[in-house]
């Protein structure tokens, strides 16, 4: 009889959490067993379940080698070897070790079996395997290695499985000048709800480079945006819009395509004339004037106008340089970029023939595997489809990167950093396309519960699966930190909890009901290191909330930034911990995109919109507000005591307003502060009341599509931000 909860032990399945008030939690035996089922081990059913780990087990030491092992710079270099019993008897076996390095050279080692030590034993299913440990002699360079062995002896050859060795520095990628103690600030922007003169009515990649020119202009040295990963365009509706559940954390959102700036489009009369037209000029200045972003409305418009260029123009010319240019971006992307294309145009395809092929699950049978030979011939047949979705990948990742080139060529010594969302929704491409099996459809990411979510929270991203990872040499991990390491010089990891942890429930059931599942933080990190590196890429970890002490530790030695908000920063008694007494290893923060404006959390507007929503009944609402007048005191208090106020601006907080007046006064608070690193946000320049984001809704509120309530062009005139961006850039300079 196989004891269910040692299993749940060996697959990294908690028995214990300490929650947000410090207390100890123990993990139900139940919601444990259910994890197991989640990662695919099939519990109720012990011969299929002995038949899986028999397999699992005897594959292990069959292989000799592990399928990856990741070694730091603080690490021994070595690595493990199992062989059986019997042939370390052998006096005449010999090991050879030959390691591929990932600049093509070659490195061949054979030495006597009997001189490699023996650090362990075990019995596998009546043989017992010698475990060793191999050092290696030659210092790799950091990167992407492959290493086999095989065992010559007398009366036995064994060859191993190809392991990927992957040789990582100690620490992220800091620039220099942070290094050296300059601290900095920038702006955190939702990019789709940027107004513009000139935009389709979502921001896009040309407002981007404007804002990021912009900031520097103003003393600012990054502009950090939402996930700029690839949602679902022939789903445009309010379910499919958060940036944080996308369908690809691999590509990028066309929505923030900047049409005019499409180099096809001089060549393309139709699309000029359709863009010129009376009727068409009318719809993106009605798009344009909405309070609220329309994605469909703007997805449809664009998307008309780019296959009038794509179908007008010969993208792929191997005559021309643009079309070489695109044929070189087709090469490197691959078969992942030909997925993603292939998802994308089959959507398009059944939502044409009147579908709601929300996901890949309601897709024909023959079309729900991305190895099946139907879809192999569907990309044949329909393969201008197909391309014109990898022509929109080529523009968006372009302009992109366009946008981050001319930052760094003004000077910003950050430029753009991007946010990497925890996950992906079930619906996604990268589900549908998880050639390397690491996706869970049953499991989805969440929270355990907590004084704020007493139910706990499940947000429906499919979690991978910790043995899965390892057995594919953590190659979805890897492209993904590559992809999202492009164009940037910094980035953001969503909830980095989960680089430990992650809470993981069934589909269906409620969250309270899940369990955290631990991942190898030590291969994770050294992995973003070495692309950070690459990349030359800082590495911001949003540690909010209940961290475990162990990340904690790991973070802070590997060199990522901490994330500080203001709000959440309180002593013992209450009061707010004063900036300049943060860790200088962090970005601080007043507000997020999770949270409400200054103006709305000052004058309780997210208390009295959570009472209208269902948020909160009215006695909570009372009871918060009457907490939030003592909150806005003891923030009063601290900015007299520290002199971020004139002594004849009031003390009483009931007497005071959020004025753009004290709004610059906290962002200057702030800047005379420790950390590093200092993000503000647009809306809190301008006086914006309405938040962008209310976490625990979801169509009771228009999340993700609020506009700031100013254009872009317009808020850099404005004297009070030229005063107020000088002052910080100032401060941040003492």
């Amino acid at each position: 009889m196989i004891d269910i909860q040692l299993l749940a032990d060996e697959k990294g399945i908690a028995r214990t959490y300490l929650d947000a008030t410090n207390k100890l939690v123990y993990i139900s035996e139940e919601s444990r067993k259910s994890l197991l089922e989640i990662l695919g081990y099939p519990v109720n059913d012990d011969r299929a379940l002995q038949k899986i780990l028999d397999k699992e087990e005897l594959e292990d030491f069959s292989n000799i080698l592990d399928p990856v092992t990741v070694l730091t710079d603080d690490d021994e270099h070595q690595f493990l070897i199992r062989t059986p019993e019997s042939l370390g008897e052998d006096e005449s076996a010999v090991l050879t070790v030959v390691l591929g390095l990932e600049d093509g050279r070659k490195i061949e080692r054979s030495i006597p079996l009997e001189q490699v030590e023996i650090a362990d034993y075990k019995n596998v299913q009546g043989t017992v395997y010698d475990i060793r440990r191999y050092k290696l002699i030659s210092d790799l360079p950091h990167g992407y290695h492959n290493c086999s062995v095989n065992i010559q002896s007398k009366k036995k050859t064994l060859k191993s499985i190809c392991m990927s060795l992957i040789v990582c520095p100690s620490k992220v990628y800091t620039p220099k000048e942070i290094l050296d103690g300059k601290k900095v600030w920038g702006v955190s922007s939702q990019l789709y709800t940027v107004r513009s003169k000139n935009n389709w009515g979502i921001g896009d990649f040309e407002d981007l480079k404007q804002l990021l020119l912009g900031v520097h202009r103003c003393g600012g040295q990054f502009v950090g945006l939402n996930p700029m990963h690839a949602g679902y365009p022939a789903v445009p509706d309010e379910s499919a819009v958060s940036p944080y559940s996308p369908s690809s954390r691999n590509f990028i959102n066309i929505i923030y395509i900047s049409v005019t700036s499409v180099p096809e489009l001089l060549n393309c009369k139709p699309a000029q004339d359709l863009i010129h037209s009376e009727k068409f000029q009318q719809r993106l200045h009605v798009l344009r004037d909405k309070e609220y972003v329309d994605y469909r409305g703007v997805i449809e418009a664009k998307l008309e106008v780019l296959r009038l260029i794509f179908d007008n123009v010969k993208v792929d010319d191997k005559r021309s340089s643009r079309g070489n240019k695109f044929l070189r971006y087709m090469e490197q992307g691959g078969e992942q970029l030909l997925n993603m294309a292939t998802y994308d145009a089959l959507q398009a395809h059944y939502y044409d023939m009147g579908v709601n092929a929300y996901s890949w699950e309601v897709f024909e049978k023959e079309y729900r595997d991305v190895n099946s030979p139907f879809v192999e011939q569907w990309r044949k047949d329909h393969y201008k489809d197909v391309l014109f979705y990898c022509y929109l990948q080529f523009l968006a990742s372009e302009q992109l990167e366009d946008a981050f080139r001319c930052a760094k060529a003004d000077g910003m010594i950050i430029g753009t950093y991007r946010d990497l969302a925890v996950g992906v929704a079930k619906q996604s491409c990268d589900v549908w396309s998880d050639v390397d099996n690491v996706f869970s459809p049953t499991g989805s990411i969440g929270a355990p519960p907590d004084p704020l979510g007493p139910l706990g929270q499940s947000w429906g991203l499919a979690p991978m699966t910790p043995d899965a990872l390892r057995k594919a040499a953590y190659r979805p991990m890897i492209k993904m930190y590559q992809s999202n390491m492009k164009s940037c010089g910094a980035i953001r990891i969503d909830h980095a909890a989960g680089l430990f942890r992650l809470w993981i429930t069934k589909l269906g059931s409620p969250a309270c009901e899940g369990a955290y599942v631990h991942y190898s933080m030590h291969d994770l990190l050294g992995i973003i290191s070495l692309e950070s590196h690459r990349n030359k890429c800082l590495v911001i970890a949003e540690d909010l909330g209940t961290i475990p002490v162990e990340l904690t530790r790991a973070l802070k030695k590997v060199g990522a930034f901490s994330y500080k908000i203001f709000f959440d920063e309180r002593a013992a008694d209450g009061g707010y911990i004063a900036p300049c007494d943060y860790q200088s290893q962090a970005m601080s923060a007043l507000t997020t995109h999770d949270m409400p404006t200054l103006v709305g959390w000052w004058n309780c507007l997210d208390l009295s919109l959570g009472k209208e929503l269902g948020i909160y009944t009215e006695e909570e609402a009372v009871s918060l507000s009457d907490i939030r007048e003592i909150q806005k005191q003891r923030i009063l208090d601290s900015m007299h005591g520290l002199g971020s106020v004139s002594n004849d601006f009031p003390r009483d907080a009931k007497k005071v307003q959020m004025t753009l007046e004290f709004a610059k006064a906290l962002q200057i608070h702030m800047c005379n502060g420790s950390c590093s690193l200092f993000s503000t946000q647009i809306e809190d320049w301008i006086g914006v009341e309405k938040p962008v984001n209310i976490p625990g809704t979801n169509t009771e509120y228009p999340n993700w599509r609020r506009k700031l309530t100013a254009d872009l062009e317009y808020i850099f005139d404005l004297d009070h931000v030229k005063s107020m961006t000088r002052e910080m850039t100032d401060a941040r300079n003492n």
